[in-house]
């Protein structure tokens, strides 16, 4: 595989078309998945050949001399002393945070007849993270008290790392709400374009909160009514669970970065990725775009921050050097799943393979 580190010992590899190539033999700790370490010799040249199984080999890993992992296939690259994204100032650490976009209050599209559902139970464990969301929220002015013949029940979800996400199950109220003609961008579409970059380096960014960063016009407000406990409030802000949100929330992310003419640059929602074949060249793309977001009012949390690195996750796919790889966590749920056979199994296949 390619690499710097040189063995001391020499090899010669003949390929299928009976040419051959010299490298050397290192000894090295190699893992397939990741997680599981063994010593194992390995070959190192100036250059990657073509041989048969590097396609599976190219999942592992293997240490070099100073501890640092590589992906088998790609050229070692010295990484120390390259400055993180998360490390520029302005971004938070509150797991909480949330921003408030500089623009006029937002109307949208409103119900055509009015909806009310009752809330039905929850789950004994959401019961407490939910109440001390809504009241965080209510102090932030993200959600208030009402009074509102419209109401739609709190669907609590609980996201992979165990913490949840209040969100509310607004399927009814989608169904009598108008169309937008716009729309999110196609996530295929974008993985084959970022594929195309052919890129060395790359860095994400993750808005905050980001549906929370919008204002809403006090007409719009009433339709997105919820009970809890017996009070009933509604969003002073996008809320997560509308139809539309992902559009709106995705239009107004690409209106502010265009207004601070960001740097080249794929955007999905609230995800950002920048790419180059330097890392001084993506920390400076990231640093503008970071720049752009936080003056527009968004908030980033510094643990949504990534790279610049070799190897990054966006989208659900994990990439390096150009190429997609499933992510190994994603394998590692898949198998030891069985195959869905309700409407529920299904949804939890879709959710761990990032649909």
């Amino acid at each position: 595989m390619p690499s710097r580190h040189v063995g001391a010992e020499s090899v010669s590899i003949a390929g299928v078309t009976g040419g051959s190539q010299d490298f050397t033999l290192v000894e090295a700790d190699v893992s397939l998945t990741g997680k599981e370490w063994k010593k194992h010799p390995i070959v190192t040249g100036p250059e990657a050949p073509c041989i048969l199984g590097i396609d599976y080999l190219q999942s592992g890993y293997f240490k070099d001399l100073k501890g640092l992992r590589w992906a088998f296939g790609i050229a070692a690259v010295v990484t120390e002393g390259i400055r993180q994204l998360n490390t520029l100032p302005g971004l938070s650490e509150n797991p909480s945070a949330v921003g408030l976009l500089k623009v006029q209050e937002q109307r949208v599209p409103i119900a055509t007849s009015i909806v009310h559902r009752r809330q039905y139970r929850t789950t004994r464990d959401a019961v407490i993270p939910i109440h001390k969301m809504i009241q965080e929220l209510e102090s932030q002015g993200v959600v208030s008290k009402t009074h509102s013949p419209f109401n739609s029940p709190i669907w609590p979800v609980c996201k992979s790392e165990g913490e949840w996400r209040l969100t509310v199950d607004y399927c009814a109220l989608n169904e009598v709400t108008p169309p937008l003609s716009a729309a999110v961008p196609d996530m295929l579409e974008l993985q084959y374009e970022l594929k195309s970059k052919a890129a060395k380096w790359y860095a994400t960014i993750d808005i905050a909160n980001a549906f929370f960063s919008f204002p809403l016009s006090a007409e719009c407000r009433p339709q997105f009514a919820f009970t809890w406990r017996g009070v009933q409030y509604t969003w002073n802000r996008l809320p997560q669970g509308w139809k539309h949100s992902p559009t709106i929330c995705h239009g107004l992310i690409q209106t502010a970065l265009e207004k601070g003419e960001a740097p080249e640059h794929l955007q999905y929602i609230d995800d950002i990725i920048v790419w180059g074949n330097t890392a001084a060249e993506v920390f400076e793309k990231g640093k503008e775009i970071i720049q752009i977001l936080l003056e527009a009012g968004f908030a980033i949390k510094k643990s949504k921050v990534k790279g610049p690195a070799h190897e990054i996750q966006f989208l659900g796919v994990k990439w390096q050097d150009g190429r997609r790889q499933i992510p190994t966590d994603v394998i590692n749920k898949i198998t030891v799943m069985s195959p869905p056979t309700n409407k529920k199994e299904t949804q939890a296949f879709l959710g761990a393979i990032g649909f």
